[in-house]
């Protein structure tokens, strides 16, 4: 055999063992989590929502206007590119999620998928609007820009208590969405934590 055929095949054993290692470290990084549900959503005006939100006389002026300007300082997507927290399964903080994110709002069309296979042990819960939940990955949650998706997840395996600075990235540019998932999001994101 020559010089060069045994390089090659030195190089393509050495090419095989990186995959396996690059796989087998891959299997060792990906964290459980469990899906609760996934649909599509075509979220209403915003100007629609915002009169909806004032009908309610569920929230204080300050809360309506504050949202009205981070819609502006957000930019056009803002409304339809969501990340929700909602910590324990309550009637009111759900329907409070619900009516201030809109997806109460008379011209929202949801379908899900399937029903929710979440249940009050599985909280506390993110939903993901505007975004494909694409898994986990040391500690941060991965997801990809999908407009009109809704997925929702348990957060129970990864952050129980919110108290772990879990990110939210964009899997395709990398770029951090949510520094942590407790406190916030960028400001193209309508963030919320119920």
């Amino acid at each position: 055999m020559s010089i060069a055929a045994s390089c090659c095949v030195t190089f393509r054993w050495l090419a095989v063992i990186a995959c396996g290692l690059l796989v087998a470290g891959a299997s060792a990084t990906a964290e459980p989590i469990k899906f609760c549900s996934s649909g599509t959503i075509t979220m209403g005006p915003f100007a629609v929502h915002i009169d909806t939100l004032r009908k309610a006389h569920r929230y204080d002026p300050e809360e309506i206007d504050k949202l009205i300007a981070d819609r502006r300082a957000g930019g056009p997507a803002f409304f339809s590119s969501q990340v929700v927290i909602e910590e324990v399964q309550s009637g009111s903080g759900h329907y409070d999620l619900n009516l201030f994110h809109g997806f109460l709002d008379p011209h929202v069309k949801y379908r899900t998928e399937k029903p929710s296979a979440c249940g009050i042990d599985d909280y506390p819960l993110i939903y993901f609007v505007g975004f494909k939940f694409r898994g986990i990955n040391k500690g941060s949650i991965l997801v990809s820009r999908k407009n009109g998706t809704v997925n929702v997840v348990s957060l129970k395996t990864i952050d129980p208590d919110l108290d772990k600075h879990t990110r939210v990235i964009d899997s395709q540019s990398g770029a951090v969405l949510c520094d942590d998932i407790a406190a916030g999001c960028i400001k193209q994101i309508f963030y919320g934590r119920w």
